[in-house]
């Protein structure tokens, strides 16, 4: 998939409990596939492989909000860099080992993602200034 310069890319996937729909991290999800009944041995195994790959290649975010009363209210959202590619790729490979695991997970892009909190060479965080991802 390519993707325009300064365009920022998102994955997600949501978890229902009860009657409210919220945002679960891919990561997070990676454990809810293991534990599914229906989850491909091939699947689990990709995951897992790819998880070990994030933990050793991607940081993890000093900051997710700018604090106090001058944030946007909401916590910030992390997002890849249009130069991310390798993080980019092995985050589709995820996103099909958690797919075939039952668990849908959404590709989002912006070029506004908000207010950028933290950043490193590959991902930025940023409070989504009212607007939801």
């Amino acid at each position: 998939m390519s993707v325009p310069d300064k365009t920022y890319i998102r994955f997600v996937c949501f978890q229902s409990i009860g009657r409210q729909r919220s945002r679960l991290d891919l990561f997070k999800a990676i454990n809810e596939a293991v534990e599914s009944e229906h989850a491909a041995g091939w699947a689990i195994a990709e995951a897992r492989k790819l998880s070990g790959w994030f933990n050793a290649n991607l940081a993890i975010p000093k900051a997710f909000s700018t604090g106090g009363h001058k944030g946007f209210g909401q916590p910030g959202l992390s997002w890849f860099k249009p130069v991310a590619t390798e993080h980019i790729r092995r985050m589709h490979r995820l996103k099909l080992a958690l797919e075939e695991c039952g668990i849908h997970v959404e590709v989002l892009t912006t070029r506004d993602p908000g207010l950028i909190v933290w950043q490193d060479q590959f991902q930025i965080v940023a409070e989504p200034r009212g607007r939801k991802f």
